[in-house]
């Protein structure tokens, strides 16, 4: 099947799901790259580009910490599926693509939203070509008027000496200090498992759903989070289906932030590691949940956590 938006080819050969994308056509590439830098110094170049407004990282995490709204993360996998193309964890859905179409516009006062800020200077390979397919899409629903918190705020591990990430989660943990909170997450992600990331928080509960295709099931998650009390601090990590979720809890008086990745991004932060690494019992890597490839949790305080497990 061609997606004529991500410009991707996808196809089920004896089970395997293969992706692969077509090459981006090219007129004159050499001369257009020997110009390019001196077009993109000057000033006039400039006057005809257009970028959404994202808070750098430390200021997207003061925000967060110091005001009282609910967070939803944009990534490549919501950009995808908001045109029409399953991701590895979540298969496009109809509702899901509507939903996140609405959200991204950043439209809700008791909600902020954070897009990745690769749309200007990006490091990343991966997001610069994603970006060439999807940018003159994603721009039709993204607000320019208003500022976007950086996406990235907990995808962070490597800083420049052990001193600037040290300060930074400790500033993170601020979010939840002397808070009761709910953790809604997948099977196997075990948030604070084996780490000191809340213990700062005066009380966990934990809502445990599927790791795959959770928005199947996002009417149960929704329901059972009602049910909480709404002094309570809820922290997200459920891929797209946060990014829902985040929002729909907003409208209806709780406090609901996707806090995505940090649990694993502390743990690589806490082992040093330049580059994601494995981890015991820990889902880190796609592949692991699909071939369901985690261990069940040693530790027996995680059981108690648990309100109610939807898997």
């Amino acid at each position: 099947m061609y997606n004529k938006i991500t410009k991707r080819i996808s196809f089920n050969l004896f089970g395997i799901n293969i992706k692969f994308q077509l090459p981006l056509k090219a007129k004159n590439i050499d001369e257009r790259f020997g110009n390019l830098l001196y077009e993109l110094a000057d000033p006039r170049t400039l006057k005809n580009v257009k970028l959404p407004q994202i808070m750098d990282l430390n200021t997207s995490l003061d925000f967060i910490i110091n005001s009282n709204r609910s967070l939803a993360r944009f990534g490549d996998g919501e950009f995808k599926l908001m045109f029409g193309e399953s991701i590895n964890f979540q298969k496009y859905d109809r509702l899901l693509e509507k939903r996140l179409k609405e959200i991204i516009k950043n439209n809700n006062e008791n909600l902020t939203v954070g897009l990745p800020d690769t749309f200007g200077y990006c490091e990343s390979e991966y997001f610069r070509k994603l970006l060439a397919c999807l940018r003159k899409e994603l721009y039709k629903f993204i607000n320019f008027d208003t500022t976007y918190c950086n996406a990235f705020i907990t995808r962070q591990f490597k800083f420049e000496n052990k001193q600037d990430g040290e300060i930074y989660y400790k500033k993170f943990k601020r979010l939840w200090n002397n808070k009761e909170i709910v953790i809604i997450e997948g099977k196997g992600t075990y948030l604070g498992i084996g780490n000191d990331l809340f213990s700062n928080a005066a009380s966990i509960k934990r809502i445990v759903c599927p790791n795959m295709d959770a928005f199947s099931k996002y009417q149960e998650i929704l329901s059972e989070a009602m049910k909480q009390s709404k002094n309570k601090l809820f922290l997200l990590a459920l891929g797209p289906t946060a990014t829902v979720l985040a929002d729909e809890l907003s409208k209806n008086g709780f406090r609901a932030v996707d806090i995505g990745h940090i649990d694993i991004m502390y743990e690589m932060f806490l082992k040093g590691a330049k580059r994601l690494v494995p981890l015991e019992n820990k889902i880190v890597f796609n592949k692991e949940r699909k071939d369901k490839k985690f261990e069940r949790c040693t530790d027996e305080k995680y059981y108690q956590e648990v309100i109610a497990d939807l898997t």
